[in-house]
């Protein structure tokens, strides 16, 4: 075999490689953190308030995963008055999979998510709520 047909194969295979990749990238998906990622950007500041105001009781705030629910409690001590809020589970792998849930406290300062309605899997928790005026933000992970 001369020069030219390794040439020609070599030419060949580099691109077959590069339409490969080429094909392989249109099928690979990348979901963004948040389809909103600049307004969200703009209002950081916002957001490190809000976790100053919660630092004095954001470590006490746990989530534990039983076998057929997700408990989110707050200190026994909290007693705050929320006047709105959300628990948001951020799923890092797939936007589809995001879930959101009001804040329903109940007299022992837990709320309890099924766990029928979020897929198992890593989590990111946000636990955002206005309470007298006020901003508060608590972050944590789970795997549920």
């Amino acid at each position: 075999m001369n020069w030219g047909w390794k040439i020609t194969i070599f030419l060949a295979l580099f691109i077959t490689g590069i339409l490969t990749a080429v094909i392989y990238s249109f099928n690979v998906s990348s979901d963004l953190v948040a389809e909103d990622y600049y307004n969200q950007e703009i209002q950081y500041q916002i957001n490190i308030d809000a976790q100053k105001n919660a630092l004095p009781f954001a470590k006490e705030v746990t989530l534990t995963s039983d076998s057929d629910k997700i408990n989110v409690t707050f200190p026994a001590a909290f007693d705050m008055n929320i006047e709105k809020g959300d628990i948001s589970f951020y799923r890092p792998d797939n936007a589809n999979l995001d879930k959101s849930f009001d804040i329903n406290l109940d007299i022992n300062n837990t709320q309890s998510i099924d766990k029928k309605s979020i897929a198992s899997g890593f989590y990111k928790v946000t636990i955002q709520f206005i309470s007298n005026g006020k901003t508060y933000l608590v972050n944590k992970d789970i795997w549920v």
